[in-house]
């Protein structure tokens, strides 16, 4: 028994360590976690000469890892939130994921590469990290914002995109022309697949999971969502699709449950624990002397990802009606690999579908990606910025076209809102019951229908441009109150509209109260700091609920 369990015992508990080291340093140097736990792979490779770790055992836990990894994936994605962030946004996804696929491939054949091994390349190129994309924005206080949806739109377009590369790819790797009766017989045992998780989505789950609720146990709980995502990925292993394409789907399938929020906190943890060995096993695996010896094809691949990639979506996004500023964020925020790559990319290196230099070269442009990725959403506000100032006179021209209600000659002692969403409507809403004239300033073209249903006139346009800005009348109005999440946007906003009128009062609000400082020096003359705001109604209401109990009095 000791025997057997001392080589375990010694794996799991160095890559932990080593993980919480690469981790700590990762975000100590406000880098994506998982590159800590990359690196950490790569230290445990090269000093595992001396610590003799069993690197099967760590690729085998790493397995649960993966399963996990993809099962809260898909309980966090939604159908519905894709559906509603509409048409426009899965278009550009799609068009996205095919033309990725197309440069990435065409690029590693100009390298010499054989044909399938640059198709998979394609597919890694593809994908963008969903993690890292809204800790991007939540590092800029942007979540929420009309690029963060556009964004995670994207991404989930791209999330699902992976259930029909994953179950193609066993075919596609001997595919020739007798092989499309395989083929056929793969589409049908997809449509096979995707119709018992339809049938498990209607029928089998929710009763299981409302039974479960009826336990009242936690722990009991949490086994059945863990004996689920593993269950479902060994039934989509036994019909020839990966263990991780059946995770995903269940999760996908609990997501549209009233208990996935509760599952998704019971199983995080466990989760974050069984990732770790799976982003430690990609580093293991890793030779750091292929970024000098394939320094070219890696430098090359890194500039498809990060440039290439950001370009393409910018322009889809761009190409579907969105404004250039918008386009350019959203870019800039999947410009980097995501963790299906992986999936896929370990996928091929354990069926032998790549040698392993190609999958060093893949390995090592990917975590560079996710290096380079928040240095370069740091610059996005300037750069969108530029572009929009470069390229955006016809778009700013068509913004102003576009506003057929208001008028400018009538507007006088009113409210500039700029920004109809969460936050903007409720405000909308308030001023209008007491009868407080409000005109509505917003990119997003479903709120500015929304706000035009409601009977409120609107400006469709950026409130970063002037030209949109003055369409709103400043001279003439009470005050603007700038309810959009990006307090950047918020910055500019404030300092046009000081230029267009210096006694207009301005309000504006925020997450962070670093920015407070920054907003009052472009010109906010009041700023409402959320969570401290929601700090003292919470203590309002305590301490009114005591003293009417007859506590804390005097």
């Amino acid at each position: 028994m000791g025997e057997l369990g001392h080589p375990l015992f010694l794996a799991i508990s160095v890559t932990i360590g080593a993980a919480l080291v690469g981790g700590a340093a990762a975000h100590r140097l406000r880098l994506p976690i998982i590159v800590g736990y990359i690196f950490a792979g790569v230290a445990l490779s090269l000093l595992n000469p001396f610590l003799h770790i069993d690197t099967a055992t760590v690729h085998t836990v790493s397995e649960f890892g993966v399963a996990l990894m993809m099962f809260v994936v898909g309980m966090e994605l939604s159908l519905r939130d894709l559906l509603r962030s509409g048409g426009r946004v899965a278009l550009a996804g799609t068009l996205q994921i095919l033309l990725s696929i197309l440069l990435g491939y065409l690029l590693m054949i100009a390298l010499g590469w054989d044909w399938f091994p640059a198709l998979l390349a394609g597919f890694v190129v593809a994908m963008s990290s969903t993690v890292v994309m809204i800790r991007l924005y939540e590092r800029q206080g942007d979540v929420g914002s009309t690029a963060s949806a556009i964004a995670m739109g994207i991404a989930v377009t791209q999330d699902i995109s992976v259930v029909v590369i994953v179950g193609m790819l066993p075919v596609l790797a001997d595919f020739s022309p007798e092989r499309i009766s395989a083929l056929g017989g793969t589409l049908l045992r997809t449509i096979l697949v995707l119709a018992g998780a339809s049938l498990l989505a209607t029928r089998l789950i929710p009763a299981l999971l409302r039974h479960a609720v009826q336990w009242n146990s936690r722990e009991l709980f949490i086994l059945l969502a863990v004996t689920l995502c593993f269950g479902t990925a060994l039934g989509t292993y036994a019909l020839g699709f990966s263990m991780a394409l059946g995770a995903f789907l269940t999760g996908l399938i609990i997501s549209e449950s009233e208990y996935s929020r509760q599952i998704v906190a019971e199983v995080v943890p466990i989760r974050d624990v069984f990732a770790i060995f799976f982003f430690v096993a990609l580093g293991m695996l890793i030779e750091p002397l292929a970024l000098v010896h394939f320094w070219r094809e890696v430098s090359l691949l890194l500039v498809l990802i990060i440039f290439g990639k950001a370009l393409l979506i910018a322009a889809l996004v761009r190409m579907v009606g969105f404004p250039i500023r918008l386009a350019v964020t959203v870019g800039l925020s999947l410009a980097q690999i995501g963790e299906f790559s992986f999936v896929i990319a370990e996928m091929a290196r354990t069926k032998g579908w790549y040698r392993n230099d190609e999958y060093n070269i893949l390995l090592m442009a990917s975590v560079v990606s996710l290096l380079l990725s928040p240095l370069l959403f740091a610059f996005s506000p300037a750069i969108s910025r530029w572009a929009t100032r470069f390229g955006g006179r016809g778009e700013r021209f068509h913004e102003l076209r576009e506003e057929v209600q208001v008028h400018r000659s009538v507007m006088r002692d009113h409210v500039i809102l700029c920004g109809f969403g969460r936050v903007g409507s409720r405000v909308a809403r308030q001023l209008l019951e007491r009868k407080v004239p409000v005109v509505v300033i917003d990119v997003d073209p479903e709120r500015i229908m929304r706000a035009r249903q409601q009977g409120i006139p609107t400006i469709y346009g950026d409130a970063e441009s002037r030209e949109v800005l003055e369409q709103a009348n400043p001279h003439t109005a009470t005050i603007a109150i700038l309810t959009m999440p990006e307090t950047n946007s918020a910055m500019v906003a404030a300092r046009r509209l000081k230029e267009i009128n210096p006694h207009l009062t301005v309000l504006a609000r925020t997450h962070e109260d670093r920015k407070i400082a920054d907003l009052r020096r472009c010109g906010v003359d009041y700023v409402v700091f959320a969570e401290e705001e929601t700090a003292k109604v919470i203590v309002r209401l305590a301490l009114g609920s005591v003293v009417r109990k007859g506590e804390w009095e005097g």
